[in-house]
């Protein structure tokens, strides 16, 4: 809807414009409601109907459409991530168990979500959750912890002496996708209901691009790690001894990016020049570090193997990057000691 408003002025010192009759209409306005008016960061102003009762939006999907449980269970977890309130499952013919079962677990890892109606055709899960109780940078606080304390569990099996601390990597896996769904979704509830935006913690939506690359990047990071321990439980399977020098470069190459990785999520949640600036010189020293352990391997015998875990570490470093480049844009959102920003 577009329309041109003239202002006009009301009384001596106020000014006024009046609201399309449609937008009145849908809106459900009347004499007498209030209005907020939010000032976005490109001067526009927004009108967001502070009395208005938003409609639960609800996502229909069709089993029989899907071509499988796996493509049905994506598209339920897709619909939550987009912020639907409401999600159903029908089927023209009874579902299959399995695909009621994959259907039904996938809704448990939703949080939030819960089934309020279950039947041979049909399964219907709903939202209980309040999106002001989780501001996405807490949220990705946590992820940061979860994705340490599995890298903590990948540094201590090694030596491949012990590796049963890696049996809860996956489940810590589970979570950090848990997370990840619904930090897309918080977003996606920000840019549609703008009244929450800034509860939720997004100051404009100019910036949930660059946090929604950051949820994802710390979730590619925790597959990384799931994918480095499932090798050592294989390799300790094979019964495999490592060199004893290449461990010890190997677990130095471990902390140095756990130390990167932890510095880099550090100056995410808190923007300074020299978090940043320290986050680049400690995953340029992890890159470079991974270079040297490399060639100790090439001439070591026996010890080719390793290699796959090095470059398991390299990965992650590089993953950071990613992050760090998204807290410099965030460093230039305000006027600091940096950078003067002139609206």
């Amino acid at each position: 809807m577009d329309e041109r408003r003239r202002i006009q002025k009301v009384g001596y010192n106020s000014l006024a414009i009046s609201i399309p009759k449609q937008y009145a209409k849908e809106m459900n306005l009347d004499k007498g409601d209030t209005l907020l008016v939010r000032e976005d960061m490109d001067g526009t102003l927004r009108l967001i109907p502070s009395t208005r009762a938003k409609e639960a939006a609800k996502a229909i999907l069709r089993a029989d459409q899907a071509g499988s449980g796996e493509m049905l269970t994506m598209l339920v977890v897709g619909a939550y991530a987009l912020g639907y309130d409401t999600i159903e499952v029908v089927g023209k013919e009874p579902l299959e168990q399995s695909t009621a079962d994959q259907v039904l677990g996938a809704i448990r890892r939703l949080r939030g979500m819960e089934v309020v109606e279950s039947d041979e055709k049909r399964i219907v899960a709903q939202s209980f959750m309040d999106p002001t109780k989780f501001p996405v940078d807490s949220l990705v606080k946590r992820l940061q912890i979860l994705v340490s304390r599995s890298l903590d569990r990948v540094i201590d099996s090694l030596d491949l002496r012990q590796t049963a601390g890696l049996n809860e990597v996956s489940r810590i896996q589970e979570e950090i996708d848990e997370l990840y769904w619904l930090i897309s979704r918080q977003l996606l509830v920000a840019l549609s209901r703008r009244e929450l935006a800034s509860s939720i913690g997004i100051e404009s939506p100019l910036h949930a691009s660059g946090d929604r690359v950051s949820a994802k990047t710390l979730d590619e990071i925790g597959g990384i790690i799931q994918d480095a321990a499932e090798e050592l439980v294989r390799l300790r399977g094979l019964r495999t001894k490592m060199d004893q020098k290449v461990a010890a470069s190997v677990q130095t190459l471990a902390a140095k990016t756990r130390e990167a990785f932890n510095t880099t999520v550090e100056s995410l949640l808190t923007p300074d020049i020299k978090l940043i600036g320290k986050s680049l010189a400690l995953v340029e020293e992890t890159m470079q570090l991974e270079k040297q352990v490399m060639d100790e391997i090439l001439t070591t015998s026996g010890s080719g193997y390793t290699r796959v875990l090095v470059s398991y570490f390299g990965q992650l470093a590089r993953y950071c990057n990613i992050i760090i480049e998204i807290s410099s844009h965030r460093l230039l959102r305000k006027t600091s000691r940096v950078v003067t920003v002139q609206q």
